[in-house]
């Protein structure tokens, strides 16, 4: 099986002179032969500063073209990359670095300063990404390290929706098992130009979109998605002749907000999206808006990410589903509490079983074992198969409401809930109840110049959703905190409701 190592040195060898890596806006670019020769300088850069193979190197480092060569310099030094979010505070940061017990961290330079603060009294190396840049080239005759399939390549801190980030330990099999699947899941081809606008820090960004497009020698594009500025990404879409873009479903809605009528959009071959659900009223809003195709990924960062996907001939009449079958190297089960599948109609939690799965959390033996059984990954996400076989998220199995005995799937309070005028954004959570256990709570972002009462609210849902699945709280907010992907952080909202 080949490394992520060995996925550079054959695009170097295939597409030398073909623009691997560019910034948006014109900025600075390197070929194939430029990124893989640069890597290899960077590898020596820190072999110099003292890493060894096996070795953990934190990269703090946001979508820039220092990312992707400062990765691949330290895998190509038998390193393992850690890639760490540059919206991180120092206190995460060094959580990070002490947790994953890092050597050395490189840095941009504009988070040098919390990167430093963070591995203060650590012995950690701080490098910048410039350091990395501009090393010379290899010295004659040396080598680097021999790197192997099943040699750790990546650590991924999860994003934390719940408040337990642990970190994804991948191999170098696993990753490029990953990268393959995306570039034929999505179709890439060696001559198109996929814009990356997630952080590279998570694992869709970087396993299948920055690997996926350099498994086939296409152009990767990079620029930072910034929810206060939703026009620059139909910018730099237009801009950039961009053909895939992936982004979380928050990126596409708060880019309706813009005149797309003043956009050409007409490069994009197509538009994918994940990490968060969307209602089927959404994605209809969106197509109709964005024009072009549309396709949905399902995975989790323990699964490579990895799972199933919504092809555009799939949409008609099944918008918001997973889909209907798992990726070309995936197998996929939906269980009961008795590890028995459930039939049609029945909730049940998504197992799969893929070579792109982790090898564990790094040291937590006890949430490997959970989520680790027989060669499956137990996703902990409840969905419903209906009877054409189309698997429909219901929710995370920590987030079900247990509200008088009855068992609430927030996701479909929230796809109900989104389709009233009036809502712009909404999250449902248990919140704390003396009778009841838990009673369900929507927190909503109401667009410009509405109002809505839970009176209001619970007139709308009925007929819609059962009535004991109804919210008797309703709290309005400005925005819903999020994650750096996108994803709604429940447990904070849970934390912010509390009495």
């Amino acid at each position: 099986m080949a490394t992520v190592v060995e996925i550079l040195e054959r695009s170097a060898l295939n597409f030398a002179d073909r623009v691997a890596i560019q910034a948006a806006g014109g900025g600075p670019r390197l070929t194939y032969s430029q990124l893989w020769e640069r890597s290899q300088a960077g590898a020596l850069r820190l072999a110099a500063a003292g890493i060894r193979p096996g070795d953990r190197v934190a990269l703090v480092i946001g979508n820039e073209i220092e990312f992707p060569l400062a990765f691949w310099s330290v895998l190509i030094a038998g390193a393992v990359a850690v890639p760490v979010s540059v919206r991180l505070g120092a206190a995460e940061i060094r959580f990070i670095l002490q947790h994953s017990e890092a050597a050395a961290v490189v840095t941009a330079t504009a988070v040098r300063e919390a990167a430093s603060e963070a591995a203060q009294g650590l012995p950690v190396t701080v490098l910048t990404a410039a350091d990395l840049v501009t090393a010379k080239a290899v010295t004659e005759g040396w080598r680097p390290p021999a790197v192997v399939a099943d040699q750790v390549a990546e650590i991924l801190y999860t994003s934390g929706t719940t408040g337990d980030a642990k970190g994804v330990v991948m191999s170098h099999g696993a990753c490029v098992e990953t990268a393959a699947m995306a570039a034929y899941q999505f179709g890439f081809q060696a001559t198109e130009r996929v814009l990356i606008l997630m952080p590279l820090s998570h694992s869709a960004p970087l396993n299948l979109f920055l690997l996926g497009a350099v498994y086939t020698g296409g152009q990767v594009v990079l620029a930072s998605f910034n929810p206060r500025q939703p026009e620059a990404l139909l910018e730099v879409v237009q801009a950039e002749g961009a053909h895939y873009l992936f982004c979380a479903p928050v990126a596409y809605l708060l880019g309706l907000r813009a005149d797309l009528s003043r956009y050409n959009l007409s490069s994009m071959k197509r538009w994918i999206y994940g990490g968060a659900p969307m209602s089927p009223d959404q994605v209809r809003t969106v197509r109709q808006a964005y024009g072009g195709e549309w396709m949905s990924v399902y995975g989790l960062t323990e699964s490579g990410p990895n799972g199933m996907a919504l092809s555009p001939s799939e949409h008609d009449g099944h918008e918001g589903s997973l889909g209907w079958h798992p990726t070309v190297n995936t197998a996929i089960r939906l269980i009961g509490e008795d590890g028995q599948d459930v039939p049609p109609g029945e909730p049940g939690e998504i197992i799969m079983r893929t070579p792109s799965a982790m090898s564990g959390y790094l040291k937590n033996d006890e949430a490997t074992s959970r989520t680790l059984k027989d060669g499956w990954v137990y996703t902990g996400d409840m969905a419903v198969r209906d009877q054409e076989g189309y698997y429909w998220m219901r929710d995370r199995k920590k987030d079900l409401i247990l509200s008088g005995g009855y068992n609430v799937f927030p996701g479909e309070v929230e796809e109900a809930i989104s389709a009233h005028p009036a809502v712009a954004e909404v999250a449902v959570v248990g919140t704390p109840h003396p009778e009841w256990g838990e009673t369900v709570t929507a927190v909503i972002v109401l667009r410009p110049d509405t109002t809505l009462t839970l009176a209001e609210l619970r007139a709308f849902l009925t007929g819609r959703v059962a009535s004991q699945k109804q919210p008797r709280r309703l709290e309005a907010v400005s925005a819903l905190p999020r994650n750096p992907t996108g994803k709604v952080l429940k447990h904070v909202l849970r934390n912010q409701l509390l009495p």
